[in-house]
């Protein structure tokens, strides 16, 4: 099986991300370093598929920036243990589904943009854990998000879909 597994890696390394015995995984069909990767800047690069479970392997990624592509599914509970993020970049995409509870987990996480995808259910309350400027840092209009929205941030929702709210 471990003579296998680079080939199996190599079949899936399209939509998903893999980790090898070296200390690096593959996403989106590029290798990256766990210890040394600290920013993931692949905004506007055509990228498909869902968002690897893997990337919360990368536990000292400090900017995760997947804006402006054709991501779909949802926001892997993973991106939970990125605990030494401090900007999330989603916007612009296709991702569905609801936030992850795990994003209250991000608590260095200065900006945090989510605009423009076709996000739904209810917001997690752990979002108020986050130590974000939402004036100015925190972007979220234009999805499916139903009320009742969170304290810390229900004058920063912006228009949101609620037709198929219950």
């Amino acid at each position: 099986m471990k003579k296998l597994y680079p080939l199996l890696c190599v079949l899936f390394l399209i939509y998903w991300g893999c980790e090898d015995e070296q200390g690096t995984i593959t996403l989106w069909g590029k290798e990256y370093s766990i210890e040394n990767t600290t920013e993931l800047d692949l905004g506007s690069q055509g990228l498909t598929g869902s968002i690897p479970p893997e990337i919360g392997d990368l536990t000292n990624l400090r900017h995760l920036y997947l804006y402006n592509n054709q991501l779909t599914g949802s926001i892997p509970p993973e991106i939970g243990d990125l605990t030494n993020l401090t900007h999330l970049y989603l916007e612009n995409n296709q991702l569905t589904g609801s936030i992850p509870s795990e994003i209250g987990n991000l608590t260095n996480l200065t900006r945090l943009y989510l605009e423009n995808n076709q996000l739904t259910e209810v917001i997690p309350e752990g979002i108020c854990n986050l130590d974000i400027d939402w004036i100015n840092n925190f972007f979220i209009s234009n999805n499916q998000l139903c009320p009742p929205y969170p304290y810390c941030i229900e004058d920063y929702i912006g228009e949101q879909d609620t037709s198929d709210c219950p």
